[in-house]
């Protein structure tokens, strides 16, 4: 950091006549400074404390005023205020007037790319990130391009560059950024792209042709269904999915995936590669099921802060389509099938003795995690997207005139020209 211009700073001489220049202490913390985001948030944090509000143990973003049922979701200097009236909005509203400079930017409509549609006589909800999607494809050049029925052909296998491969800095950076432009789509609201994005960027470091063709059949995707979106409502229900893809992975390393759905759609979400190779297609689903137990743990913890207890039994439950994952995690013999296993997996069964988490099998037909594992084919894509809520915005307004259940499906084939389900 530069002295400003105009301050002169003196200059002391020790008796051997040698210049020591004073330093400038910094009263206040400005922006750019590695330290401003902390300093920030320990001001904003003080302003909360003062005024009832308690910070989630889950969440450290996450503010509640359990008194006046407040919450409030705050990310930098951004923040959302959910309550049950105006009134309280205003209370709350006012007090933050009082302390900070600020803009009031009414209901809420769109927060960190993401957009909001609300319909309040139905009680349902619509997040989308239509305008984020529209501005990447503009920005890698592929608005022209034909739309794809899927983010990932279930035909073709994605392999490393060959070694006399080389791919330039520029093809690098430019694959690079191509990714982490869908990842953030991905992590958004769009998990029927999360299996693709997940591929895609294990190839980052020497992307080939292959590799460039799989990210832009993901833009293809995504050009076709800029809309689409998660749907939530009060008339679906809540549980969590878990599969795996034994040695699917061209290491022989299984996929894992994870999603747990609260009123209809997913509300978290995970397609990962997993740390080890797997034995037998019962150990990488019993390693998958761990992921899905430690993120229901978590889960369950932030729905008990926010005060939705009514949906924690929702969250426990976590459906399998493996039987003998199932009977490895409830039978705590130790024998030689699984000694060799992490112990870090066996916590596992801890949970489901405590009963904090139960099983339930799930054929794999129903199995809506499958497809975070592995491309799947058009039909099969399309069930699992709707049982992830996954719908266009055009088919949400149109249920506002409707009044049978908006998650049912009516045979769409898959054209978003009519605004059906996906």
């Amino acid at each position: 950091m530069e002295i400003p211009e105009g301050v002169v700073v003196p200059v002391n001489e020790d008796r051997c006549g040698y210049q020591r220049p004073l330093a400038c202490r910094l009263i206040k913390a400005i922006y750019g400074l590695k330290q401003s985001p902390r300093t920030w948030y320990s001001r904003i944090y003080g302003f909360f404390q003062a005024n009832n509000f308690t910070r989630s143990n889950y969440d450290h973003s996450l503010f509640i005023n359990y008194d006046k049922q407040v919450i409030l979701l705050l990310y930098v200097d951004d923040l959302v205020i959910a309550a049950p009236t105006q009134n309280i909005i205003g209370w709350i509203r006012s007090k933050l007037h009082l302390e900070f400079q600020m803009t009031d930017l009414g209901p809420l409509q769109a927060f960190l790319g993401l957009e909001v549609y609300r319909n309040r006589t139905k009680r349902t909800l619509h997040l989308s990130q239509s305008k984020y999607i529209q501005k990447i494809i503009s920005i890698h050049r592929m608005e022209l391009c034909n739309p794809a029925m899927t983010p990932a052909d279930p035909h073709v296998r994605l392999e490393t560059s060959k070694p006399e491969f080389e791919a330039t800095l520029y093809e690098r950076k430019r694959y690079q950024s191509a990714v982490g432009s869908l990842m953030y789509a991905m992590l958004g609201s769009r998990p029927d792209i999360a299996y693709a994005v997940s591929r895609v960027s294990q190839y980052s470091v020497n992307p080939d042709p292959t590799h460039w063709t799989a990210v832009k059949r993901i833009f293809r995707y995504l050009a076709g269904t800029p809309n689409r979106g998660l749907c939530y409502g009060i008339l679906g229900s809540g549980t969590g999915y878990t599969d795996a893809d034994w040695g699917s992975g061209e290491d022989r390393k299984s996929i894992g995936g994870y999603t747990f759905v609260l009123n209809g759609a997913a509300i978290s979400w995970n397609s990962k590669k997993q740390s080890t190779v797997a034995l037998s297609s019962t150990e990488a689903e019993y390693m998958a099921l761990t992921q899905a137990v430690k993120e229901s743990i978590w889960l369950q913890g932030l729905l008990e802060d926010l005060g939705a207890r009514r949906h924690l039994e929702e969250m426990r439950n976590i459906n399998v389509d493996n039987q003998g994952a199932m009977a490895l995690a409830r039978n705590a013999e130790f024998h030689a099938r699984t000694k060799h296993i992490d112990i870090q997996y066996h916590f596992v069964r801890e949970h489901i003795e405590s009963r904090s988490i139960m099983l339930t099998y799930c054929p794999t037909t129903d199995m809506t995690a499958d497809i975070f594992t592995k491309a799947l084919p058009h039909p099969t894509f399309i069930k699992h997207n709707i049982g992830l809520g996954l719908i266009d915005h055009s088919a949400f307004l149109l249920q506002e005139g409707r009044d049978d259940n908006p998650y049912a499906y009516d045979g769409w084939d898959g054209s978003t020209s009519e605004g059906g389900y996906c």
